[in-house]
């Protein structure tokens, strides 16, 4: 029998990791709306005794296995100024650009994006938790000659994150990370020229 707190703590993070791999198994099988407790537990090889010593129910669940994922995503993003009080975007490096390191370590839960919405609620929660790292962390996001809105520039890099990273889950991960990273920084760095040529058909 496990006695210490640290070996109780330990099995607590098992179980919970063991029925959110569960669910995420699951939704692999069947749309998210029909997946039960008894799914879960099922899977898992749990009791429903089990489940809800830890979960009051399936979202309880839920938002605890994106709470996880989110938090990763957080450190991830943080990682390249994580010792900084300033940082150039052009001065970024592969090395230092770890996001699509963190997609990859959640592979499993990342994938679900490839066919379907996934997890209801979680490209939302994704934006935003975008949107709110740079709005708290970083300042003068958009060129200050262009007369341009900061929010909606936030807004349009958060969106742009999203749909870089789905392309990506779509096309089961064949771009290394590292071209995945340049690309990224490249985007960044991206200032959009003032004519453009039109191709007439």
């Amino acid at each position: 029998m496990i006695t210490d707190k640290g070996g109780i703590d330990r099995r607590i993070r098992r179980t919970k990791r063991n029925l959110q791999s569960a669910f995420i198994l699951l939704l692999n099988e069947k749309d998210y709306y029909r997946i039960t407790v008894t799914d879960i537990v099922t899977r898992g090889d749990y009791n429903r005794a089990t489940f809800y010593r830890h979960y009051q129910d399936k979202e309880s669940l839920v938002q605890d296995l994106i709470n996880i994922i989110l938090e990763d995503l957080i450190k991830s993003f943080r990682y390249p100024y994580k010792n900084k009080k300033w940082l150039s975007v052009d001065s970024l490096s592969s090395s230092n650009v770890i996001i699509f390191y963190h997609i990859l370590d959640n592979a499993n839960f990342y994938r679900l994006w490839k066919d379907s919405e996934g997890v209801p609620g979680f490209q939302t929660q994704f934006i935003n938790t975008l949107i709110q790292l740079h709005k708290n962390d970083i300042s003068n996001y958009a060129n200050p000659d262009m007369d341009m809105d900061d929010e909606l520039f936030i807004t349009y890099r958060a969106y742009g994150v999203w749909g870089l990273i789905i392309n990506w889950i779509k096309s089961d991960f064949q771009i290394p990370v590292e071209d995945m990273t340049d690309q990224l920084i490249k985007i960044l760095n991206y200032h959009p020229a003032s004519r453009y040529k039109l191709n007439h058909f």
